[in-house]
């Protein structure tokens, strides 16, 4: 439930970002512009990972989320109000990413405290929230949007994440009954693995979140409906929540390495193989599928790769690192594909430099999990 209201909403930015440049902003802004609202959503949420893990280690997995789900509600609503960009930028992007960072990591780092054999399996069924909540929340934000108002959708968003997500961390059970703080090896931040994984982490945050963003105005203007456009990226969704499940599947029996690979594969090649070749519904729903099976296995596989090198004791921290990492490439992401686009409409092929620019760190990324798999089939030799 955590993932599902902290995450859920960022895979379904592009509802609102087609609707702020076209509709609310049209003619005042641009996409690079637009875009920054759920960059800066995602950017803080990762960034303060580390933050969010240390705050959890000290005051409880409990108290921290609480006063998350309080900011993130706020953002929110605050949000329904905006009435110029920046706004926007301060609620929706700052104020509901700090919110969403100091609730989403608890789920993300529990699971592993209870399951050691199945830990995989675990960690990838929390996850499957994120693609549940990126299927509803882009059907929620599209059929209600043109109905009710956006601000009305913000508004509704504020209320059920603030009633559902309170009731889902009165649940929530620490393995440990009282907080400890853990004091992980910070050797291992000069482990060569650790550091080429999060080198992928940074190149993989730089085009995660690109086609999330984009997909719906770019099938508007290759002709497809905004129905169209949403019921693909609800697909692309529904390709996420399909590639959780089987890397949840299959980690406990291939590793987090190789399920990692085989998803850098599918996630560079559906980009640079599949959506710089289409124009079409058609081709623009295969690009879709392909690619959230991909990004789907990718971010499921984080705790149990990090406790298995490191330990479980190391998991507040270094899952927070990760997704630190992570939102510094946020940052690179979206915004700069947004200038891309603008400048190299004339192109001839649409979209194409914000799809290059989507797909080479995707391939930087995955050369980086192919050295990371090398060096450990070395150090095993």
């Amino acid at each position: 439930m955590l993932e599902f209201f902290a995450e859920g909403p960022t895979s379904a930015f592009g509802v609102f970002q087609d609707y702020y440049v076209n509709e609310k902003f049209q003619g005042r802004v641009s996409n690079a512009t637009i875009s920054l609202i759920g960059v800066l959503n995602s950017s803080c949420m990762a960034i303060l990972g580390v933050v969010s893990g240390k705050l959890c280690e000290r005051f409880g997995y409990r108290i921290v989320p609480l006063c998350g789900v309080f900011m993130l509600s706020l953002g929110y609503f605050l949000a329904s109000f905006a009435s110029e960009p920046w706004h926007l930028l301060l609620t929706q992007g700052v104020l509901c990413g700090v919110g969403a960072a100091l609730t989403f990591l608890p789920a993300a780092v529990i699971p592993s405290q209870w399951f050691e054999r199945r830990r995989g399996l675990a960690t990838g069924t929390v996850n499957l929230g994120i693609g549940v909540g990126g299927i509803a929340w882009t059907q929620f934000n599209h059929l209600l949007i043109k109905r009710i108002s956006v601000a009305w959708v913000l508004r509704l968003t504020s209320i059920i994440v603030l009633a559902l997500c309170t009731v889902s961390l009165l649940l929530i059970k620490t393995f440990q009954s009282t907080p400890v703080q853990q004091r992980p090896n910070l050797q291992s931040l000069r482990n060569r693995n650790l550091l080429t994984f999060m080198a992928a982490s940074f190149f993989t945050g730089i085009s995660s979140l690109v086609p999330f963003f984009y997909l719906p105005g770019y099938a508007k203007d290759i002709g497809i409906s905004s129905s169209g456009g949403a019921l693909i990226t609800s697909i692309a969704n529904v390709a996420s929540l399909t590639g959780r499940l089987a890397a949840t599947v299959f980690s406990d029996y291939c590793g987090p390495v190789v399920i990692l690979l085989g998803a850098y594969v599918l996630t560079s090649s559906s980009i640079l193989l599949i959506w710089t070749a289409t124009h079409n519904f058609s081709g623009t729903m295969a690009f879709g599928i392909v690619f959230g099976l991909g990004y789907g296995a990718i971010f499921t596989q984080t705790s149990a790769f990090v406790a298995k090198f490191f330990g479980v004791d190391a998991l507040p921290v270094f899952v927070g690192l990760y997704y630190t990492v992570s939102g510094f490439g946020y940052l690179f992401g979206p915004p700069i594909a947004g200038v891309l686009l603008e400048k190299t409409r004339s192109w001839g092929s649409p979209y194409i430099g914000l799809k290059l620019y989507c797909g080479v760190p995707m391939v930087i990324a995955l050369i980086a999990i192919v050295a990371v798999k090398v060096n450990m089939r070395k150090s095993a030799a």
